[in-house]
């Protein structure tokens, strides 16, 4: 038979405090096994030792409440497995954007400055196949996964292979923390039939200033600002939309891009101009 002891030696016993105690009572998660109904006072039996230091050890590696509660009301390992690997996904994730961040404060504190390759280029007008919506910045990230998925299939569904990198066109405004037009699109002339699930474009001629960032998108605001300062400084700047080009990927994986071509609009200039240092 188990032993029933107070609050505050069940605290004394499982490193957890009264006040974290109340907490995980009134989640749902630790129940204390009596309240005593004159006095208030929570009791616990010894049995419940275990289930504390399953959630004070879960607690320390930050997995939310929720998660603890379905773990430990879970009736199958397999059940209890995918709830940790969850969270060890997110941890992973976590991770990756901390080392992102601590590479990108120690360039701030002794910045490498390596001199941009700025090109300017006239794009011709192309045709595309795109998915287009109006989008709030704060938006941006998931109708970017969920539009890739959606030309992915696309592209499956009607065997066409793509004979150009993935590109995308946003208005300024998503740059500044407001909503405007997206546009994701693949190159594919418009001879082939189009799909009911993407618009059949043409994404029009321009004039651009293209800068290559490498790798992922983490830092992709310096490039930005690197080529809109030379814009700036050297050229003339077009009001219209931002371009971007996502090179590097194999027509059967498109998101698998290794750099991105940031291209900003600018007037017309010399078709000779060599790109510049």
């Amino acid at each position: 038979m188990a032993g029933r002891v107070s609050i505050g030696d069940f605290a004394v016993m499982t490193h957890l405090s009264r006040k974290a105690l109340r907490h995980y009572h009134e989640m749902g998660v630790l129940v204390p096994a009596h309240i005593d109904a004159h006095t208030g006072y929570r009791f616990y039996d010894t049995c419940q030792v275990d289930h504390a230091r399953i959630i004070r050890r879960f607690r320390e590696l930050d997995m939310p409440i929720p998660d603890i509660k379905a773990l430990l009301a879970a009736g199958d390992g397999a059940t209890r497995n995918e709830i940790i690997a969850a969270h060890l996904r997110r941890m992973e994730e976590q991770l990756a954007q901390t080392r992102d961040a601590v590479t990108e404060l120690r360039e701030l504190l002794d910045p490498v400055r390596v001199p941009a390759h700025i090109e300017v280029r006239h794009q011709p007008a192309t045709e595309v196949w795109a998915v287009s919506a109006e989008v709030h910045s704060s938006q941006i990230g998931a109708w970017f996964a969920a539009s890739v998925d959606t030309l992915q299939r696309a592209l499956s569904d009607s065997g066409v292979r793509i004979d150009g990198a993935m590109g995308g066109v946003y208005d300024r405004e998503l740059f500044a923390g407001e909503s405007g037009a997206a546009t994701l699109y693949v190159p594919v002339p418009h001879t082939v039939p189009v799909p009911p699930t993407v618009q059949a474009q043409t994404v029009p001629a321009q004039e651009l200033a293209v800068l290559v960032h490498p790798g992922s998108q983490a830092g992709i605001d310096r490039s930005y600002g690197e080529l809109g300062a030379y814009v700036y400084d050297h050229l003339i700047s077009h009001q219209g939309p931002i371009r971007e080009r996502y090179v590097g990927a194999p027509a059967s994986n498109i998101v698998a891009f290794t750099a991105t071509e940031i291209g900003w609009p600018i007037l017309a200039t010399s078709p000779s101009q060599p790109p510049v240092p």
